[in-house]
């Protein structure tokens, strides 16, 4: 395809939102420009299905600041998508016909089902959801929640309901703290709402919930600051906590009269009337499913607008990382590789001798995806460092993954991937070292795991000469038996793997044994 530059509109009910991506001939894209402008567009009249005289003047009116900005970006395409409070509007027409004549904005006004598809499509594109596992993703709008059940890449269940925040909120009118009578007819609300889409989560084993609405950003900001994890709290994107996280700021929201919620570090302005409406829901949720964990993604329907963009415009071109080269994660990995003229040959060896020996030594180790994704990861870039100088390019292959802005990845997944780069080779972990010192203990296992993974797969390619093929693991009682296949003499690889097995040996608490099969 032909580089193009496309500006993306979300018209929400709350705030109408804008995205500028630079889309190149490879289908690779950065984001030149993000905005928002917050235009209450559901005020005074939502729940009556209109937009109100005032609330119709400053849609049109962001609306206009956006063509401005467009035009000044230069923009070749321009997609604008309504949701909920436009489409639910009994002068929905009048306020699409005011944006073309005014604004210069073709808008389309795409359905409940439509918006739910196209945030699991910004969702699956921007985190890295469980591959195997029911997940729940909740988007609380203004005018509507989205809620999409999937399940090994695909959409099991897509449902949009009008039980927006903006909606409860005029419905509600709270008290300034809301009262425990207010706080029962907005939980009655919901009930009468939510009860045949319970049932039918209730069908799945949802055990993982993702929220990428501003509300969740919101909560995840503020539980990242109680929790002092303050480099989370700015980046947000695949931050997870536990339901009892969420159970500990839930009263906070509801006792707090507006000021005060104002003050919890954390709070966005553009949030605070409507965070309580929102953790209600999220409340009732948990209460009905065998919620385990919670994530945030930062990525939702502006983002899957742009995805579903590329992919009509092309299919899908496959690279080195296969068909997941669309992935936001493994696209920032592919840019990464080629930007400091990765070496595929080696790299690409090294990832399957490495995902190989993890595949065989799971039952020792215990890690699941996610680690396996960041070792794949890890010995693609393990050598970028050479990029700087070759010696000590481990460290140098650390600073430019903890420099580089890797999209899709939370800061701790960035830090564990810097680690394992730089723990590939020379000196073991020691908490004397910054970015090791900073991970909880399960992630700094990870770390040793991975890293004592990586260390005997880079050497088995020693020479990059691509010798190996297969490797065996053969597990005894006190060690680790691995098993090279090769059609020639690896003695050199054999010995050298060798020299480095000794931090998967303390990991392990096996001895580990090479040879030639």
């Amino acid at each position: 395809m032909n580089a193009k530059k496309l500006a993306i509109i979300d018209l929400g009910t709350n705030t109408f939102q804008l995205l500028i991506a630079n889309i190149d001939e490879r289908e690779d894209f950065s984001i030149e420009e993000k905005f928002k402008e917050p235009v209450r567009l559901g005020e005074g009249g939502i729940n009556r299905k209109e937009i109100t005289p005032v609330a119709f003047k400053r849609g049109i009116s962001a609306l206009r600041k956006f063509r401005k900005l467009i035009d000044s970006k230069r923009a070749d395409e321009v997609r604008a998508y309504a949701t909920s409070a436009i489409r639910s509007a009994s002068n929905k027409d009048e306020f699409v016909k005011a944006a073309k004549e005014k604004a210069g904005i073709d808008v389309k006004v795409i359905n409940g089902n439509e918006e739910a598809a196209l945030i699991y499509q910004g969702v699956r594109n921007g985190v890295m959801l469980p591959p195997a596992d029911d997940t729940l993703i909740v988007d609380i709008g203004g005018g509507s929640v989205e809620f999409i059940v999937c399940r090994d890449g695909k959409a099991q269940l897509l449902r949009s309901l009008p039980i927006g925040a903006a909606r409860m909120l005029e419905y509600i009118s709270p008290s300034d703290p809301i009262s425990p009578k207010e706080i029962k007819k907005a939980r009655s609300f919901l009930e009468d709402h939510l009860k045949g889409l319970i049932e039918e989560l209730t069908e799945f084993n949802i055990r993982f919930m993702v929220g990428s609405s501003g509300s969740f950003e919101t909560l995840g900001a503020m539980i990242a600051l109680q929790n002092g994890d303050i480099l989370s709290s700015q980046k947000l994107n695949s931050y997870r906590f536990a339901p009892g996280d969420f159970q500990k700021v839930h009263p906070q929201i509801l006792g707090n009269s507006r000021r005060k919620r104002l003050a919890i570090p954390g709070m966005d302005p553009l949030r605070v009337d409507m965070i309580g409406m929102a953790s209600i829901l999220i409340n009732l949720l948990l209460e009905r499913l065998p919620v385990e964990q919670m994530m945030v993604s930062l990525y939702a329907m502006k983002e899957g607008i742009l995805f579903s963009y590329i992919e009509e415009e092309k299919d899908k071109i496959t690279k080195f990382l296969g068909n997941a080269s669309r992935d936001l994660r493994a696209k920032a990995i592919s840019n990464l590789c080629q930007k400091y003229q990765y070496r595929p040959g080696h790299a690409l060896k090294v990832s399957e001798i490495a995902l190989s020996l993890f595949n065989q030594c799971v039952h020792l180790h215990s890690f699941g995806a996610n680690a396996k994704e960041i070792l794949r990861y890890a010995a693609l870039c393990h050598d970028l460092g050479y990029f700087i100088n070759r010696s000590g390019h481990h460290k140098h292959g650390q600073y430019i993954i903890m420099h580089s802005n890797l999209s899709g990845f939370s800061h701790d997944e960035q830090v564990i991937l810097g680690n394992v780069v730089r723990y590939h080779r020379k000196s073991l972990p020691t908490r004397d070292h910054f970015h090791y010192k900073v991970l909880d203990q399960r992630q700094r296992l990870m770390v040793r795991t991975l890293a004592g993974i990586l260390r005997i797969a880079d050497n088995l390619d020693r020479g990059h000469r691509g010798f190996v093929g297969a490797v065996k693991v053969i597990t005894e009682k006190e060690s680790l038996r691995i098993q090279v296949n090769s059609t020639q003499p690896v003695d050199i690889e054999i010995q050298e793997a060798a020299l480095q097995k000794n931090l998967l040996e303390q990991v392990l608490d096996k001895k580990i044994l090479i040879e030639q099969a």
